[in-house]
């Protein structure tokens, strides 16, 4: 097994795909999240559309987007005046000041933040369902159901058989 190397949210390298944060509550997943879309933006020259943040519940993924959509602003402020003194944007300005190209991508992705692809894992699945139903082979008005309890009470009164049923609206 390999062993986990400490992360440095300005120092480590960016994945070059796949960058999965696994830590507890409390521990600056969010801050660290959106440090690392913010270097994205930057340094790998993706598109915010283009960047994909998943998460558990529906406060974590709105509490990203707004984290997210105002790292953003606060870097591109500073990269139009020149410095910052939050310690995760500094280094990105002195790294960046005479990159032309970094302000501009910071405002695009700010211009076009209502593209971003921040969702719960249950919110991606469903988009992913009923935009490539024919591909997944699901129905177009598939429905996810996060509470399944009314599925298992009505289960369980009819005696354990399981009987599978569709519906359409």
């Amino acid at each position: 097994m390999k062993a986990r190397e400490k992360f440095d949210i300005i120092r480590s390298a960016l994945a070059s795909e796949i960058t999965l944060i696994e830590a507890s509550a409390g521990t600056g997943k969010t801050y660290t999240i959106s440090g690392l879309v913010l270097r994205m933006v930057l340094e790998k020259q993706l598109a915010i559309e283009e960047i994909l943040v998943t998460t558990y519940t529906e406060l974590a993924a709105a509490e990203l987007r707004d984290r997210i959509r105002n790292l953003l602003f606060q870097a591109l402020t500073a990269f139009q005046i020149g410095e910052s003194e939050d310690e995760l944007i500094q280094p990105l300005v002195r790294r960046y000041k005479s990159d032309e190209q970094a302000q501009r991508r910071l405002s695009i992705a700010l211009q076009s933040f209502d593209g971003a692809s921040i969702y719960t894992i249950h919110g991606f699945a469903h988009r992913m369902l009923r935009d490539r139903a024919f591909e997944s082979g699901a129905l177009f008005d598939a429905e996810l159901i996060a509470d399944q309890s009314d599925i298992l009470h009505e289960i369980m009164i009819s005696g354990g058989s399981i009987s599978i049923r569709a519906s359409r609206s």
